[in-house]
């Protein structure tokens, strides 16, 4: 019950063994300071302790090897001025044992070493801006001089005049150094929480900056504390300093990191206020207490130096945000024209762009949709990608698709052939691109280029290559390819045979009625020659009069059978050059279930040039010893 009330946040801190330890510690030295003999040994040693878990806790910090080098350089530093720290309070704990009435506010080594411990944590604090930050470092610096005046304010009003002054040297250089060290401290952390900057997290960097600006508050309040009857209090006001220095890192480890960003000019806006409304309290109070004196005078003009500051920072920002503004609209400006030329080449391309969410819906279309599939850009919208792009093979597009709409694929190009709107045939090139996670498109990205043109003529080159010019049957590159894929035994199914033929008359033909004659009967030889074979036997011409042909998973039966049909086709009567023929044809056969086609080809010649010795016909290739 009690573990679901508090965040998860508060119970971190509530497991934090070091902080209950400190503030059990506190409440132990607060009671040995108020009724026992020795206040101020109980108080110094308390606040050694204080500074030796300051010491050990930043120097853990140090080493944390997940933290980020900043925060392990900061905390580096931490812990040198926790080990300053400690040695200040040693020492002023045996200099109250050795000399208990000694004046805290003479200059001490324990003194001395406080104030640079204090220096070289706030050095820290204070690093330089990046060097690209000009306008954020004169901000600063104005912001600087507000803290710098006030803090002179309040030295000159407190401490350097009036009843209660400082009247050694000494006094007087610790109330100033005592209220540098009070507003620099505060300065300090709120310009690197609000810069997004820190290198601790926000509880841990307000902890430092109070320890800091109450040790710094005591400092320049040091003449009116030499004053007092009764220190007990001073001496338990004195744990405090080291008890939040000490309890930082613990805040640290359960804080939250502000995330680093531009610097929040409300946030900044604080320092100079807080020091101007400083040095308005005291104006006034002096004003009401005794008029206006000496230093009313230098409550007044401080008030002024750090109106006009704040002014000035005002009218940097004013200035500023023109600029910035004149940049924002020459942006949006530069912006709106690239749009209109990105609008303008896309709605003038003659590339389809489509639009799909992760679905396979279009969601946007350019008008270039109309020319190349005859389609309206605003009625694809909402409708699914293959019923815009209307694919012969819808399985193989959606296929295709798939992994880019997935998003298990980057980009994917492919051609497919489609259908217009009006039904006609079109090749496309498609490359679909993943965007789903860009959230400006959301989707995939299909850019369609119609490539029919190139299609037709690249079939048509692959056509020429592979074919017989003049009577289209495959050449003997094609025969070769084909015979290849006939090597693998498997492929040959009852066996492959080889039929080499030539026409017998065509030589007479050609001498006699031309060449032109010549060719005429090579096209008709070649139709006859496809009617009489199975579409998947390939038939080809070699040259001439000599045509082969493939036939695959067949028998020494058929292939003979086959044979004589051709024999037959061609001997039918035509007419070439008006003249009324009948050509005949030899033709060889050879048949294997394991020649290579090469093998068959020279086997089906020497059958052919036996069938051609017998004056015509057909005739089976047999081995010589079964002869």
């Amino acid at each position: 019950m009690f573990a679901s009330s508090v965040t998860v946040r508060e119970w971190k801190l509530l497991r934090q063994g070091w902080l209950w330890a400190l503030l059990a510690a506190f409440a132990a030295a607060t009671i040995a300071i108020a009724v026992g003999s020795a206040p101020g040994v109980a108080s110094w040693s308390t606040q050694a302790a204080s500074s030796l878990v300051f010491t050990w806790l930043s120097w853990r910090l140090s080493v944390d090897g997940r933290r980020r080098p900043a925060s392990r350089r900061f905390w580096r530093a931490a812990t040198v001025s926790g080990v300053i720290f400690t040695i200040s309070s040693l020492l002023r704990a045996v200099d109250v044992v050795v000399e208990p009435t000694r004046n805290s506010a003479v200059w001490t080594a324990p003194s001395a070493l406080l104030t640079i411990g204090s220096a070289w944590l706030l050095y820290f604090m204070l690093g330089p801006l990046p060097p690209d930050r000009g306008r954020e470092r004169r901000g600063l610096w104005l912001e600087a001089g507000c803290v710098l005046v006030a803090a002179a304010v309040f030295v000159w009003t407190v401490a350097l005049s009036g009843a209660l002054q400082a009247e050694s040297h000494e006094q007087r250089a610790w109330t100033a150094i005592g209220a540098i060290i009070m507003l620099v401290s505060a300065f300090a952390v709120v310009r690197l929480l609000v810069t997004g900057e820190a290198p601790f997290t926000t509880p841990a960097g307000l902890a430092i900056g109070a320890a800091f600006t109450l040790h710094g508050l005591e400092r320049a309040l040091n003449p009116q504390v030499a004053g007092v009857d009764d220190l007990r209090a001073v001496l338990i006001a004195r744990l405090v300093p080291p008890l939040l220095l000490a309890a930082a890192p613990c805040l640290e480890r359960v804080g939250r990191k502000r995330p680093a960003g531009p610097p929040g000019r409300r946030a900044r806006l604080f320092v100079p206020l807080a020091a101007l409304a400083v040095t308005q309290v005291l104006l006034v109070g002096q004003l009401a207490d005794e008029g206006f004196t000496v230093r009313s005078w230098a409550a007044a003009m401080g008030t002024v130096v750090i109106a006009g500051l704040i002014i000035l920072r005002q009218d940097l920002l004013l200035i500023e945000n023109a600029r910035l503004v004149g940049q924002l609209d020459r942006s949006i400006d530069a912006v709106g024209q690239q749009e209109r030329w990105f609008r303008s080449l896309v709605e003038h391309s003659s590339d389809v762009t489509l639009v799909l969410d992760p679905g396979g819906t279009v969601t946007y279309g350019t008008p270039a949709l109309r020319p190349v599939l005859g389609q309206d850009p605003a009625a694809a919208v909402g409708r699914r990608a293959g019923q815009v792009v209307r694919p012969r093979d819808r399985r193989r597009f959606d296929r295709l698709l798939a992994p880019v709409l997935a998003g298990r694929a980057d980009s994917r190009s492919f051609e497919l052939e489609a259908r217009r709107g009006d039904g006609a045939a079109v090749w496309l090139n498609v490359i679909a691109t993943g965007r789903v996670a860009d959230p400006a498109v959301g989707g995939v990205v299909l850019n369609v280029r119609d490539v029919t043109d190139t299609v037709t003529l690249r079939n048509r080159l692959r056509h020429d290559a592979n074919h017989d010019p003049l009577t289209g049957l495959a050449n003997r590159a094609l025969f070769n390819e084909r015979a290849e894929a006939l090597h693998d035994p498997g492929a040959r199914g009852q066996g492959t045979a080889v039929l080499l033929l030539d026409l017998d008359r065509f030589k007479e033909v050609n001498d006699r009625l031309g060449h032109q004659a010549g060719d005429d009967l090579l096209r008709v030889a070649a139709r006859r020659l496809r009617r009489s074979v199975r579409p998947a036997d390939t038939v080809a011409r070699f040259g001439g009069d000599e045509f082969t042909v493939i036939l695959a998973d067949t028998t020494a039966p058929a292939a003979m059978a086959t044979a004589r049909r051709i024999v037959e086709v061609l001997g039918r009567p035509l007419s070439i050059g008006g003249r009324t023929m009948r050509p005949g044809a030899s033709v060889g056969v050879a048949v294997s279930t394991d020649k290579p086609i090469e093998a068959l080809l020279r086997d089906a010649d020497e059958a052919m040039y036996e069938a051609k010795r017998r004056g015509s016909g057909t005739r089976l290739f047999h081995e010589p010893a079964t002869r």
